[in-house]
């Protein structure tokens, strides 16, 4: 299949330019404690775009020790891979 990489951008949300070689973080803030979340869009490697959903606002991956705190929904590796061509 293919689609087109800034229609999905746009839908997703992100309102800043990626372009090869760039990591952008958007923080999605939620009341109450161990909620919030971040996406992480990572266009490093110029042959595919990672699109991640994390716990936590910072884009990095937690510790063990925290990240059990978080619902298991974002404990668990949650990406889509878009192959660009």
């Amino acid at each position: 299949m293919q689609v087109n990489i800034q229609d999905i951008l746009q839908k997703a949300g992100l309102d800043e330019p990626l372009y090869p070689g760039k990591r952008v973080v958007k923080q999605c803030r939620q009341a109450g404690e161990f909620k919030s979340h971040c996406v992480v869009y990572d266009w490093r490697d110029p042959e595919k775009v990672r699109i991640e959903v994390k716990a936590g606002l910072s884009g990095r991956d937690l510790p063990p020790k925290e990240l059990k705190k978080y619902p298991v929904s974002f404990q668990t590796p949650t990406f889509i891979e878009i192959n660009v061509r």
